[in-house]
This record gives C-alpha cells, sequence and structure tokens, in this order.
C-alpha cells in the first residue's frame, strides 16, 4: 500500500507539550467524530496526514522506531496496515454517514475514550496554556432585528479588513490554534465571507459557523460546503413562523433558514438550531426539539437573555421566568442547555474555593473592530489588534492573573449558597446587567433555583454533577 485517501472534511494537528506528551487531535467534521492519537500512534497518523495520504513516511518511521522479530520490512508494513485498519474501523477513514447530533464519538485501543470530548481536550490545552480556539465575531451588521439583541449600538463601526484577518489567523496558528468559530451580527452579510473560510480551512483550521442562514445563496453554499465546518448554528427562535418571525422582525425568516438548513444537511454539513429561549416561544420549547429531528439537525437551547452592551435592560423582559415552564424545562431529560454556547453542565461547581469561571483558558474572542475580549460573555477589553499582537495578549495580559484570584466564595452571597450546585454562573451576563462581575443577578439565582428543585424532584439528575 502506497497511498491511502483521507477523506474531505477530515481536520489534524500535532502537538508536542514540554513534558514530552505527543498528541494529535483529529476531527472528522460530517461524522462529528474527534480522536486523540498519542505518541507513535500520533506521529504515525501525522505522517500520514500531512503526506495527503501517502504511506512512505509513515513507513520510514515505523522501521526506524518499531522493534521487529523479523523482516522490518515486512512487519512494519503490516503494523501500518494493521494501524490504518483500526482507523477505519473507528470512522476517520472510509465512507462514513453524516452525524445527525453535534456530539463525540469514542475511537478504539488507539485512544482513551474517557478523554474524548471536546470540554477534556480544551482542558488539556488550558493545562498547557495553548491558545486553541478563537471566536471571531466578524461584523455586528445584522438583516434581523431581534427583540432580544444585546448589541443595537455596535450595528455600524469598523471591521478587521481580510488582509488584516488572514494576519490573525497566522498568529493564531502560531500560538496552537485549531478551531475558530465565525459569527456576528450576521456574519454572512460580509462580502468576503467566502474568502476568510477559504483562508481559515488554507491553515488547517476547524471553522464552525454561527448566522441567520437567511441569506445563504448558491456561492455561500458552496463555499461553506468546501471548507467542511464543524457544524453551522443558526438561530430558531421557535417552530411557530408567527412566533419566531415576530422575534426576528423579518417576515418569512424562519422558513428562509429552514431552507437553507435542508441544504446544508443535503451535503452532510452538521446543523444546530441554536433557540434563546423567551417568555413566548420556552413555553413551545418542544416543538423546537420535534423540528430538529425532523429536519435532521441537532439543537441546544439558552435560558440567559442578556442586558444590551451599553446597559439597555430591554431584552431582559424576554426572559423565561413562569416558573412551571422553567420546570418543565429542567426537569426534562434535556441538556443542551447552554450559556453563550458553553454547556450549563459544564458550568456548575459546589466548590467555593474554585474560580467563578475560566475566560481565555484556552480561548479568546475578537470584536468585528479588532478589540480582544477574555470570552464572549466578557467585555473586558485586552487589546485591539493588529495593534497588538495575539501573542502578547496570551502571554501578557495581566487579566488572567487578576481573574484567577476571583473565587466564588469571595462572592456574596454564591459561597455559602445552597443552589451552588445548580448554577451556571456567567460573569459576562451580570457585567452586562449591573457592570460588576461580582455582582449575580436575580436571574441566574432564579434558573438556579428553578433546576435545583427540579434535580430533587427528580434524583437521577444529580448524576450530571457526579
Amino acid at each position: 500500500m502506497t497511498k491511502i485517501t483521507i477523506p474531505h472534511g477530515v481536520f489534524s494537528r500535532l502537538y508536542r507539550f514540554p513534558d514530552g506528551q505527543i498528541l494529535a487531535v483529529i476531527y472528522r467534521t460530517h461524522s462529528q467524530l474527534l480522536l486523540q492519537l498519542e505518541d507513535d500512534s500520533a506521529e504515525v497518523w501525522q505522517l500520514l496526514f500531512d503526506a495527503k495520504g501517502n504511506t512512505e513516511q509513515a513507513l520510514d518511521y515505523i522501521r526506524t522506531n518499531g522493534e521487529f522479530s523479523g523482516d522490518p520490512d515486512v512487519e512494519a508494513s503490516q503494523t501500518l496496515n494493521e494501524f490504518i485498519d483500526e482507523l477505519h474501523s473507528n470512522g476517520l477513514l472510509g465512507d462514513a454517514p453524516p452525524a445527525k447530533m453535534c456530539g463525540d464519538l469514542t475511537v478504539g485501543d488507539a485512544v482513551d475514550p474517557q478523554r474524548n470530548t471536546t470540554m477534556q481536550v480544551a482542558q488539556i490545552m488550558a493545562d498547557h496554556h495553548i491558545l486553541y480556539s478563537l471566536v471571531l465575531e466578524l461584523t455586528y451588521r445584522c438583516n434581523e432585528k431581534c427583540v432580544h439583541c444585546y448589541m443595537p449600538d455596535m450595528r455600524k463601526g469598523k471591521e478587521l479588513s481580510l488582509a488584516e484577518i488572514e494576519s490573525l489567523l497566522d498568529q493564531f496558528v502560531a500560538l496552537g490554534g485549531f478551531q475558530i468559530q465565525l459569527t456576528g451580527g450576521e456574519a454572512l452579510l460580509r462580502k468576503d465571507f467566502p474568502q476568510i473560510l477559504e483562508a481559515v480551512t488554507r491553515r488547517g483550521l476547524i471553522p464552525s459557523i454561527t448566522t441567520n442562514l437567511t441569506l445563504l445563496d448558491d456561492l455561500l453554499l458552496k463555499a461553506i460546503v468546501e471548507a467542511a465546518p464543524y457544524s453551522v448554528g443558526c438561530s430558531v427562535y421557535s417552530a411557530r413562523p408567527e412566533l419566531h418571525d415576530a422575534i426576528t422582525k423579518v417576515k418569512g425568516s424562519l422558513a428562509k433558514t429552514m431552507a437553507a438548513a435542508a441544504k446544508l444537511r443535503e451535503y452532510g454539513i452538521p446543523v444546530i438550531l441554536k433557540s434563546p429561549l423567551m417568555r413566548d416561544t420556552a413555553p413551545h420549547w418542544r416543538e423546537i426539539e420535534s423540528l430538529a429531528r425532523d429536519t435532521d439537525c441537532a439543537n441546544q437551547f439558552d435560558l440567559h437573555i442578556s442586558a444590551q452592551n451599553d446597559g439597555g435592560i430591554n431584552p431582559l423582559a424576554q426572559r423565561v421566568t413562569d416558573p412551571d415552564v422553567l420546570h418543565d424545562i429542567f426537569s426534562s431529560n434535556y441538556y443542551k442547555l447552554t450559556v453563550n454556547d458553553e454547556p450549563m453542565t459544564e458550568m456548575v461547581s459546589v466548590d467555593p474555593d474554585a474560580m467563578i469561571c475560566s475566560p481565555g483558558a484556552a480561548s479568546l474572542t475578537i470584536s468585528p473592530d479588532g478589540t480582544i475580549r477574555p470570552c464572549l460573555g466578557l467585555s473586558n477589553p485586552l487589546g485591539t489588534f493588529p495593534d497588538v499582537s495575539l501573542e502578547s495578549v496570551w502571554n501578557g495580559s495581566p487579566f488572567f492573573a487578576q481573574w484567577a484570584t476571583l473565587k466564588l466564595k469571595d462572592i456574596d452571597p454564591c459561597g455559602q449558597c445552597p443552589k451552588l450546585p445548580w448554577c451556571s454562573k456567567c460573569p459576562g451576563n451580570w457585567q452586562a446587567e449591573h457592570g460588576d462581575v461580582k455582582r449575580p443577578t436575580a436571574y441566574t439565582c432564579q434558573l438556579a433555583g428553578a433546576w435545583k428543585a427540579a434535580a430533587i424532584s427528580k434524583p437521577l439528575k444529580m448524576e450530571k454533577f457526579k
């Protein structure tokens, strides 16, 4: 065997850590497969990947580093064939059906399945201070006028040029970058969006895209299919057109979004229906779950409606406060609730000595004008690209050391709160509403109480925290 076929949509990066650990992180986006290979397995795979499937360098590595009882050429070839067969059996190579849900799949003996999740990979990168992922807000412009929007005063303004974005991507890759989320505003309003996607994938980065999809045309469809993103998240507020369109204030917007989602699914692109639940839409949340199932999409919900970035509180009127509706949501078997795309189940902590959260652990957010921020939720400016480099912020900003001193026990009344195990703490939302990252909102406490009540009435839910 002199060559294997590496399918479209396979992304890989090899990491060599100072402690000697060698790790290959591999994604097959269409089937939502995530693998971690270590040591020799990682080296051999990356040689295959970098050579676009040519096996010569991989065979040389095995011959040089292996131990053989017979003919090295024969045994090296046999070892490589067995390794390739294992990759086939675990779905990395060969034909694979497109994923229906956006989750992680496990692999075989070459990887520890207990570590095989996106969050666990992020933790490995955080432990080694690797800037692994980036959220790039391409624009704050939008073609919808959603009633809950938190950025109404930032529709227009400076946006990084394509050349500046390419320079940013180069710096990101140099710091260990692998995943990038392209979002807005409405990202597809950028006329150069296809060129941005191409620049991302040319550097071996895995893109994900957040969009309302109403602007998808043939050119954008082609660009997205060629980029093979990890996912395309589209905003769906209700399965009922009249409710969804009342949120966006654009008649026919749900029909356009779902028609575009169907086109992407025809090409096997994973699509997530992202649904901030609001006062008028939350009672019908199960209809969105059914819509996702019927259209072969994944879906996730978010209960955290934030104040506007200028302190305006109009969006807060959209929050779900009905205790019966909240109990229905939290007492279901549904665990796709998120805050700023982070699973709520990953945000809970019962340790008062723990950090309140860990912005910038393995990721940063870039605003359209180049402002570097710790995360999507926090507005703290750490510098502006290209005036400052990513490297200078990542390795030199005092923010991270200062933030690490902020513990749950220092926030009144969090440290002793009996609802702490069910509390999804987002200081970014607190900052937007109160201007203070150490002042929890009443709504955060209400959600924690609703979750606690549901968990107590259904004790099996506590297994999520063990």
